[in-house]
């Protein structure tokens, strides 16, 4: 802290301005910020994909849609010995293509569930066997796209998976940033039941469609 003294008798005390902080880097964050940071991380996507079920569930029961998660490939190691069909030992194998895949109003409908605590999805979030498949049910006629919760922000978009595949061919930057779902995507509206209105929003999506 520096002194300066005016001729008139007045004193100031002049603060020395402290260098920009950028707190978005793991080295310069609080105990309490990498902890809070790590919580939801643990808990990525687990509530995200939950409400999609929940949604999917009602669609079913009300008998306008059928749209289903698909089970994530278990490879089996070890089957019992003692109990005939239990299986002792297992894995689970990495999923190859997407997560929910289904029927609505006779167009076969698969898309794939992301979710960020940060502003932007980097390319490497979207395995590429996930950008070849939705290429081809798109190419076969199918309706595929791709869920995107942004968790700090709290807004779910549904953007088409084209919009999305051919962004990533040109690759002239790191990822998809939230603004780039705002202006390319449907925001998805969250209800009582179903928790996402996501028939409306694919209605919206794709209007040549229905």
């Amino acid at each position: 802290m520096k002194t300066i003294k005016y001729p008139d008798g007045r004193v100031m005390e002049e603060v020395k301005k402290k260098d920009k902080v950028d707190h978005r880097k793991s080295e310069n964050k609080t105990e309490a910020q990498r902890i809070r940071e790590s919580m939801i991380k643990k808990n990525m996507g687990m509530n995200f994909e939950s409400d999609v079920s929940k949604s999917c569930d009602y669609y079913r029961e009300q008998g306008v849609a059928s749209i289903y998660k698909r089970p994530t490939p278990i490879k089996v190691v070890k089957m019992s010995k003692e109990k005939m069909g239990r299986i002792d030992e297992a894995y689970f194998q990495e999923k190859s293509t997407t997560d929910f895949v289904g029927i609505y109003k006779g167009k076969y409908i698969d898309f794939e569930c992301k979710e960020t605590i940060h502003d932007e999805v980097p390319y490497h979030m979207i395995r590429e066997q996930q950008y070849r498949h939705l290429e081809l049910i798109t190419s076969l006629g199918g309706i595929g796209f791709f869920l995107v919760s942004f968790k700090r922000a709290e807004e779910v978009y549904l953007i088409r998976a084209m919009i999305i595949i051919n962004a990533e061919k040109e690759k002239y930057h790191r990822g998809f940033k939230r603004e780039f779902f705002q202006d390319n995507g449907i925001l998805v509206e969250r209800s009582y039941l179903p928790p996402y209105k996501l028939l409306e929003a694919i209605e919206k999506a794709f209007p040549e469609e229905f």
